[in-house]
């Protein structure tokens, strides 16, 4: 007959004697390590309004592939209008192409450099 070998048991975290954990669950050590009531309120209300930031981010990252394909068309759309409407003044269609231009830029930038804290 064949002998199983048992598994070895290894404990979670590994201390040596002389460095172990000791926990202190009273309310002042709890307090002390979060830091003053005013600090925690502030980093709640960041909290709140970091979250519509990251959600707008989330949901302009998943329809990013649809919306540089669009915005791209629309940046070159605007500006053959320009090459168009170039001879009559009272067309303002270079100063409609740059806004167009700078929104897209605007847009690319907040996908591709802007990372959200709440994620």
């Amino acid at each position: 007959m064949k002998t199983i070998k048992s598994a070895k048991i290894y404990q979670f975290p590994r201390f040596d004697r002389a460095g172990a954990i000791s926990i202190d669950s009273s309310w002042n050590a709890l307090n002390a390590s979060k830091g003053s009531r005013q600090a925690h309120k502030t980093a709640a209300w960041k909290m709140i309004l970091h979250w519509p930031i990251g959600l707008v981010w989330l949901l302009v990252g998943m329809l990013w592939p649809f919306l540089n394909w669009m915005g791209a068309m629309d940046v070159l759309f605007q500006w053959l209008r320009v090459l168009c409407y170039s001879n009559s003044p009272d067309v303002h269609a270079t100063l409609q192409a740059g806004i167009h231009t700078a929104c897209y830029l605007l847009l690319s930038a907040f996908v591709y450099l802007y990372r959200p804290s709440v994620f």
